[in-house]
């Protein structure tokens, strides 16, 4: 448990001392994403689950390819499971680490557009429920293990959010057809992204043990 908190304190100040421009950069997105949904109507541009599920791939993408993908290439992930932390601290104190920002960075949004939406827009966004809240975690979980998993299982780590948008369109694509027939609910799909991504977890966790990480030399 030591550890864990150790790679979230890591990540987390590493994220505070980030360049200025980075801060700008998720300062836009959160602007933009929040006008876009707090003007989105029920009969023009409600895209349903794949406008939360897009979102999720956005944000949590940002953070994947830094900590997952940079520190990968950069060898200061090796340097890290070298230093005595168990692999399991590594993997779960990274995943929490961007599954936190990545949830609170979709908090904020909707929070931003529902002020839009009541003081600029005049309540044209539809009702979000706490259904919209699990969506969005729910995908964030999802693409959060597939960026650990893939960041080893790839060769060109350059397709690992290509890979992401795959795996979860798939998921979304699947509801929205079986939805044309049947009827059914959204926890369906929520469920399914939970289920799938606790799957992947268990895989990325085997991976991260068996992985060949050259061993710091005593002298």
């Amino acid at each position: 448990m030591g550890g864990f908190k150790i790679v979230f304190a890591k990540e987390l100040k590493c994220f505070a001392g980030a360049d200025r421009g980075m801060f700008i950069l998720y300062s836009v997105i959160v602007i933009v994403w929040s006008a876009l949904l707090a003007t989105r109507s029920s009969e023009s541009f409600d895209s349903g689950p794949l406008w939360l599920v897009f979102f999720s791939i956005v944000i949590t993408a940002n953070f994947s390819n830094s900590i997952f993908v940079s520190e990968r290439t950069n060898g200061s992930l090796e340097i890290l499971i070298t230093s005595g932390l168990s692999r399991n601290a590594v993997l779960y104190g990274k995943m929490f680490f961007i599954i936190t920002m990545s949830v609170l960075f979709g908090t904020v949004c909707i929070i931003f557009s529902l002020f839009l939406d009541r003081y600029i827009f005049y309540n044209s966004m539809p009702s979000t429920g706490i259904e919209s809240f699990l969506l969005y975690t729910s995908s964030t979980f999802l693409n959060v293990a597939a960026s650990a998993y893939f960041s080893i299982k790839l060769t060109n780590q350059r397709l690992l959010h290509f890979v992401n948008m795959f795996v979860l369109g798939i998921f979304v694509s699947i509801y929205l057809t079986l939805a044309q027939f049947i009827t059914m609910s959204i926890y369906y799909l929520i469920g399914a992204m939970f289920v799938s991504g606790a799957g992947i977890c268990w895989r990325a966790q085997k991976l991260y043990h068996s992985e060949k990480i050259i061993q710091s030399v005593s002298i």
